[in-house]
């Protein structure tokens, strides 16, 4: 009998590649409710956050054709949640929900019909130069970190399952 194999019920991409002098490993797993992002230079899932793009209160009231234009022009509002880690201890957290707001954003921009939420695990080996800006006032400094997302995105986008 030549009957195909099942096919997994869960899309699964995965891409490695050296980041900032480091391994990085994605996966990406496209599930029925969710996407599922690991994004990991420590082979650890590290801190998960949940990225759910927020729904405009007011969308059936708006001309569709005003409101597609409206979100080209500014950025889609995202609720960012920490679902384990501690992003209080955590030095990078803030670099942590930048780095998921920008993916949700991200896949939002390419899919917009997807609604579904993002839970990206993070595990990033962070220089100190991305966890405090020169001015030792304890804010990330997003300037050193913008190289490193927007190769974080590429890797994403290899294993994009939306």
């Amino acid at each position: 009998m030549d009957s195909e194999p099942p096919v997994f019920p869960v899309s699964v991409k995965v891409a490695a590649a050296v980041i900032d002098n480091t391994h990085t490993d994605v996966a990406v797993l496209g599930f029925s409710n969710c996407i599922v992002i690991l994004v990991t230079q420590l082979s650890s899932v590290g801190s998960l956050v949940q990225c759910v793009v927020s729904q405009l209160a007011d969308s059936t009231l708006v001309d569709p054709q005003h409101m597609a234009d409206q979100l080209r022009e500014a950025s889609v509002p995202v609720d960012v949640k920490f679902l384990l880690g501690n992003p209080g201890a955590c030095a990078a957290s803030s670099l942590y929900q930048i780095l998921a707001t920008a993916t949700s954003q991200r896949k939002h921009e390419q899919n917009p019909s997807d609604v579904r939420p993002v839970i990206l695990g993070i595990g990033l080996d962070l220089p100190r130069a991305y966890k405090v800006s020169s001015m030792d006032d304890g804010m990330p400094d997003l300037g050193a970190f913008s190289s490193t997302m927007n190769a974080l995105a590429l890797l994403v986008d290899e294993c994009r399952v939306w």
